[in-house]
């Protein structure tokens, strides 16, 4: 008998499939309309399919794979939670999300959106003159990788 429990909590065990990760333990994402929850899974599946399988290999390099921010542009994100402009737009709550699922896999992949999208074109979107709005490289579009460095002196 013993062995009849023993195999059928093996066979149990071998079947059972966890639930998905799920940090949302308040259901804070049904705050998000359905677009915004695709652009959410979009930038999940990215980040699981794209930069999870080669981001170590960059740690060990101290490197960063800048060879993926073709595939960000793709994404459109730039700018998110921004209006006009050609920036994504989108709630404040979607970019919390998009920043959690970028960190979730990566967090200085997440700490360089962050810098991007916020301390650089966030600059500009709130204190940039129309001229530099409106520029060859508008806010946006995510032609060029925005830069902000930090000097101590």
């Amino acid at each position: 008998m013993d062995d009849t429990l023993a195999d059928r909590a093996r066979a149990k065990e071998r079947a059972y499939v966890p639930p998905p990760v799920n940090g949302d333990f308040y259901k804070i994402a049904d705050l998000l309309d359905p677009k915004e929850r695709a652009v959410v899974k979009r930038v999940r599946d990215f980040m699981e399919t794209k930069v999870e399988p080669v981001i170590t290999k960059y740690w060990v390099k101290d490197a960063f794979p800048f060879e993926l921010l073709p595939a960000v542009k793709e994404l459109g994100i730039g700018g998110v939670a921004m209006k006009g402009y050609g920036c994504a737009g989108g709630s404040l709550a979607l970019m919390g999300f998009i920043q959690m699922e970028v960190a979730r896999v990566d967090p200085s992949f997440s700490t360089f959106l962050g810098v991007h999208n916020g301390l650089a074109m966030g600059s500009i979107y709130i204190d940039g003159s129309e001229e530099q709005k409106h520029s060859p490289d508008p806010v946006g579009k995510n032609r060029h990788c925005a830069d902000f460095v930090i000097a101590v002196v």
